[in-house]
């Protein structure tokens, strides 16, 4: 780093400089070494015999002072005081022809004023310089939270945290001028520590990155759980041997209070040059690592770890009503035996169904929680129609039709499933206009009604019953040929017999979970338990 020394010797070399340009001849610097004692500085051919007296004179009243040597000649000295300095330390001292002694002391004041002013100007730039990036860093700083900001406050924020780090760490890596950036996952697996990167092969080499940031977690990923670890001039530090190629980084954890998910890694500021101050103090400290950096990558990670939080907690509601769903779908299986595990395969088809057709990944989990929930009505039907094995009467099949309103009614109230609604309602419309209970045709009935209207079908025709025999495939695929644009969506027909062998492969592979096992006095040892925290609480 340079010293104020150093700043200083380099503006005496620029004042020198100047003064022997302007006067066209060579200055010596002399510099006191304080009880009234000169050190000369510069070794100069020529130099007249060392007026002391004079150099006392030009460092008491600051100002150049010129004195008769010999006849017509004159020796001038300047003095050269720095900004940061109370008292002249430094003195520039030449010999000069004149007839005009005071016309030597003016243009020598001018002079060195002059470059003064120039030097000021010249830091006054360099301060412009750093103020206008750090104000296009706080705007990349502002635009890369509210990217972050938006992002997070999507309808539907679903985004795995693979993903939103994916997305943010370039955004992170331009705001912080970093070279490089990645995340390190606290990974138990196979592949501990895996590594994703933003820039890393400009950054650093690539053949040694990962073994190299592996080691700064290793180092330092204790320490950064708690606080952010910066570290700058690592080249000549310590830890040089461990951290090739690393002049400097930030390292924060990511982490809730459930778990620790890795690390976020900041290495190498971008350097940035100077032409016009290459060494100056205030340039050197932007290529350091600071607290702007370490706080904007702090706030990154309490962010991620925040998302990371939501969706673990997504995940355990999304597991939780699947489970109500299948609580619910095993309280049709009680009723109608004979039907078990129909639900399970139309919600299976009408997932690999919907995906032919191009629903996403999300909303053919919908459409699968749909299919299972799409008979849910049926435990409003009577037990002596529900397993009726002979012709229904007008009457029964009436109450049979009722089991789409039924199961609307049921699940209307329940916010988190409003989405199977339009299938659980409208799975028995026809294409003609003819099926129930609203009796809407072609493109009116929802889509999701007329897609699981196919695999409720499907599932029905070619599985067992009491009273039948499920029919062979061929046959049951010949009837909804036949019926297509009659009572299904011909679209549909068409792309379901396209998938027909991934549907076999999911009605082969598909097993009846055996029924739940109670050990004996389970729930009373639980009870017990809590019989204890109770009378401990009274």
């Amino acid at each position: 780093m340079t010293t104020a020394t150093e700043t200083f010797s380099a503006c005496t070399d620029d004042n020198v400089a100047v003064l022997q340009d302007v006067f066209g001849t060579t200055f010596t610097v002399w510099e006191t070494a304080g009880a009234d004692s000169w050190e000369r500085l510069t070794e100069t051919e020529g130099l007249v015999g060392f007026d002391k007296g004079l150099l006392e004179d030009a460092a008491r009243s600051r100002k150049s002072v010129c004195r008769e040597a010999e006849p017509g000649e004159y020796l001038l000295a300047v003095p050269l005081l720095a900004k940061h300095q109370s008292e002249v330390r430094t003195i520039a001292t030449a010999t000069l022809e004149t007839e005009s002694p005071q016309f030597l002391c003016r243009l020598a004041e001018s002079s060195v004023r002059e470059l003064e002013q120039q030097q000021q100007i010249d830091r006054l730039r360099e301060e412009n310089d750093i103020f206008l990036r750090q104000v296009s860093e706080d705007f990349e700083e502002l635009a890369f939270l509210r990217s972050m900001a938006e992002r997070l406050a999507l309808g539907r924020s679903s985004h795995e945290l693979t993903q939103f780090i994916q997305h943010t760490l370039p955004l992170l890596g331009d705001a912080t001028g970093v070279e490089s950036l990645c995340f390190i996952a606290n990974d138990c697996g196979e592949k501990p520590f895996a590594i994703q990167e933003w820039n890393l092969d400009e950054g650093l080499e690539s053949r040694i990155v990962h073994g190299v940031l592996r080691r700064v977690v290793e180092l330092f990923g204790d320490d950064a759980n708690s606080l952010p670890v910066v570290k700058n001039n690592v080249l000549s530090g310590e830890y040089a041997e461990d951290l090739p190629g690393i002049r400097g980084f930030i390292l924060v954890g990511l982490s809730t209070a459930r778990e620790q998910h890795g690390w976020l890694l900041a290495v190498n500021r971008k350097l940035v040059s100077n032409e016009r101050s290459p060494r100056s103090m205030c340039q050197l400290s932007q290529n350091e690592l600071g607290t702007n950096e370490a706080s904007l990558i702090n706030t990154a990670a309490a962010m991620l770890a925040s998302h990371a939080h939501n969706l673990s907690l997504l995940a355990e509601r999304e597991s939780l009503l699947v489970n109500v769903v299948r609580t619910l779908v095993s309280a049709i299986d009680s009723r109608d035996p004979y039907t078990c595990g129909h639900s399970e395969r139309v919600a299976r088809y009408g997932r690999r169904l919907a995906a032919a057709v191009g629903f996403g990944e999300e909303a053919c989990q919908r459409l699968y929680l749909t299919g299972l929930l799409h008979d849910i009505g049926k435990i409003g039907v009577k037990d002596a129609v529900l397993h009726k094995t002979d012709e229904l009467t007008s009457e029964e099949y009436a109450e049979i039709q009722r089991h789409p309103d039924l199961g609307w009614a049921i699940l209307r109230t329940l916010e988190q499933l409003e989405y199977v609604l339009p299938g659980v309602l409208h799975h028995h419309e026809q294409y003609d206009g003819k099926g129930y209970p609203d009796g809407l045709a072609g493109k009116e009935t929802p889509l999701d009604g007329r897609l699981l209207a196919v695999v409720d079908a499907f599932d029905a025709m070619t599985s067992d019953r009491p009273y039948r025999q499920g029919m062979p495939v061929e046959k049951a695929i010949g009837i909804l040929e036949a019926g297509a644009e009659v009572q299904w969506d011909a679209e549909l027909i068409e792309t379901f017999v396209r998938i027909l062998p991934d549907i076999l492969k999911i009605r082969d592979s598909y097993e009846r979970p055996p029924p739940p096992a109670r050990q004996r006095g389970a729930l009373r040892r639980a009870d017990g338990a809590l019989g204890k925290s109770a009378n401990a609480i009274h």
